[in-house]
């Protein structure tokens, strides 16, 4: 079987699209699996470490309002005691 040049042309394309597309449908069939699970992997982890974040910022915002407690009270306590002893 004799080919010509055009057709020897047309089928090595074929046969190279055609290896690229099998090795792109393995490609993919198998690692998509394993990159959906690490990206998974590191948004859970970027989940824990905002929520951890939340919840530092949440103690130190409710350790400042205390201390403003404490403080309001205390000069409440002094404004109370300073007029009763005037009475």
């Amino acid at each position: 079987m004799v080919l010509d040049i055009q057709s020897l042309i047309g089928l090595i394309v074929f046969i190279l699209v055609g290896v690229a597309v099998v090795i792109c449908c393995v490609y993919y069939c198998s690692c998509k699996p394993a990159w959906a699970n690490t990206r998974r992997r590191l948004v859970n982890r970027q989940i824990a470490q905002d929520e951890e974040a939340n919840d530092q910022e949440r103690e130190a915002s409710h350790a400042q309002l205390r201390e403003t407690l404490t403080a309001n009270k205390q000069t409440r306590d002094d404004i109370r005691n300073k007029y009763q002893l005037r009475k």
